[in-house]
């Protein structure tokens, strides 16, 4: 995040604007990414109707109409972008993180400890998004057993004969961490340009990221029932 702290600094000598047009390209990558992650997850969703088939129609179209490999490196290229935008007003070295943290304390504001978060869970992010997509391209194409069989995937056993799913774990982490990052996110972004009252969207936006939450939590449950009646395969969600 240096590179992008130096890049504005070496602008701002010629250029007053440049704070205003990277705080435009950040909201509006944002805003992007939110959207990508709601469809997202209305895509992953579709487990619920007819036991995954609509959930493999969905798929095989966004391979057959190219749709996979163009959304994915575009939407790679936006990340990207997002992180170097809003990368430069992030705390990065100790001492920093320090002084953000005693005066997030001292100020004691509801904004800013939202700020914090949104910082915290942007490098969660990174980790798992980097992560969910290493697994997607490496067990291409993505179907509905698959997915389901990975998800329900118990791994070893630990503490006796108990054993939990990695990937449900890692998938429930994932989307509280994304969930919240979207939702407050784009509550930033509208509350910092003045487009909306500041309580009623954050009720109306607190409402949207609860329901997507559930409909994460219910795609992970029908998941985990899909591959009990289903052979074992593996795959990629």
């Amino acid at each position: 995040m240096e590179l992008a702290k130096n890049l504005q600094k070496t602008l701002n000598k010629s250029y007053g604007k440049t704070d205003l047009y990277v705080d435009l390209a950040e909201s509006i990558t944002g805003i992007i990414l939110v959207g990508f992650l709601w469809m997202h997850m209305l895509f992953v969703g579709t487990i619920y109707i007819n036991n995954g088939v609509l959930f493999n129609t969905l798929s095989e179209g966004l391979d057959k109409y190219y749709l996979a490999q163009i959304g994915i490196p575009a939407t790679v290229l936006v990340i990207l972008l997002h992180i170097f935008m809003a990368g430069r007003r992030a705390p990065m070295r100790l001492r920093d993180l320090r002084i953000a943290w005693r005066l997030t304390k001292m100020l004691n504001h509801y904004d800013t400890w939202v700020w914090v978060g949104q910082v915290i869970t942007a490098l969660l992010i990174g980790i798992f998004a980097s992560m969910h997509l290493w697994t997607v391209m490496t067990t291409w194409p993505i179907e509905s057993v698959k997915s389901a069989h990975r998800v329900a995937d118990p791994g070893v056993a630990f503490w006796g004969h108990f054993s939990i799913s990695y990937y449900l774990i890692f998938y429930t982490i994932f989307l509280l961490v994304g969930e919240y990052h979207a939702g407050f996110g784009l509550y930033r972004i509208l509350v910092k340009w003045g487009w909306f009252e500041r309580h009623k969207m954050g009720w109306f936006l607190k409402g949207i990221t609860v329901i997507i939450i559930v409909i994460g939590f219910g795609a992970l449950y029908m998941f985990t029932q899909l591959a009990k009646m289903y052979p074992h395969v593996g795959g990629a969600l």
